[in-house]
């Protein structure tokens, strides 16, 4: 697969390297002409392509159809958190997934698996150093570049289908990212002084998702299991734990068969832990 992006103009970086205000210039939008296709639903501004999938799903879409924004106004993380969306410079897209529950695999470790694929995309493909933080962080120099959340709609051993969303900071300048969020958030441009053609992307990361998934369904996460500790910026690491009402310190030992992190605590306690979020 050929790498995609050009060099950011010289009028964005100054001697230092550092990316400088935006041009007065409209973000380059999706392409539609390349985009056609009875399985990806493109939309100017939305609530949310998760939200957009679910709704597509009850009327009976197929496998692998998948909706992607310029922008969206409601985007969530993890835990119900907002993701910052802004009109054409990221990927906001969400894919519906309808597995055969006939293979009775456990689907829970998706989001990792999501995760892992698409740091490795990142890596293979473009030469950036991409990591996966537990569960489903992407980061990119320390800072996070995109993430993934999936809903299983139904119970997880007979689920009616996934919706898995993706968010991917692909061409943001420094000034696109609110004042709280640039010593936290970063863009492949920032980070490679690349702009990049985010229509050849999505497409091929599409590509990569849907065959990935394929093979999930058919086999489940082992696959992914040592491709996600691969690209784990996690395991080895000192790390807290934080969820409603406590914490835990410890080291971030493995990731168990289900995606599940193996956390020792300072006592040296190995716990098993499938919820919460690293800080």
């Amino acid at each position: 697969m050929k790498k995609i992006g050009k060099t950011l103009p010289k009028e964005l970086i100054d001697n230092s390297g550092k990316q400088l205000e935006r041009l007065d210039t409209k973000p380059a939008l999706l392409d539609l002409k390349n985009l056609e296709s009875k399985n990806i639903y493109y939309f100017g501004t939305v609530d949310s392509t998760n939200l957009i999938i679910r709704r597509l799903a009850a009327e009976g879409a197929p496998n692998f159809s998948t909706a992607v924004a310029e922008e969206q106004q409601e985007g969530r993380g993890r835990l119900g958190r907002s993701w910052f969306s802004p009109r054409g410079t990221g990927l906001w897209f969400s894919m519906l997934l309808r597995p055969d529950i006939s293979n009775r695999i456990d689907i829970t470790p998706v989001t990792l698996v999501t995760a892992a694929v698409l740091a490795n995309y990142f890596r293979e493909v473009h030469n950036l150093p991409v990591l996966v933080k537990w569960p489903n962080d992407l980061l990119l120099s320390g800072k996070k570049i995109g993430g993934t959340l999936t809903e299983i709609i139904g119970i997880p051993d007979r689920p009616g289908y996934l919706v898995t969303g993706i968010g991917l900071n692909i061409n943001q300048q420094e000034i696109d990212f609110p004042g709280e969020l640039r010593l936290r958030a970063t863009s492949l441009a920032l980070e490679s002084g690349n702009f990049y053609n985010r229509t050849e992307l999505f497409l091929a990361i599409k590509e990569t998702l849907e065959k990935a998934y394929r093979l999930f369904f058919s086999e489940g996460f082992p696959p992914f299991q040592k491709l996600w500790k691969k690209h784990s910026s996690t395991l080895g690491q000192d790390v807290t734990l934080s969820w409603t009402g406590g914490t835990m310190r410890g080291k971030a030992l493995d990731l168990s068969k289900h995606g599940e992190l193996l956390l020792q605590d300072e006592q040296g306690k190995i716990h098993t832990v499938n919820y919460g979020e690293l800080i």
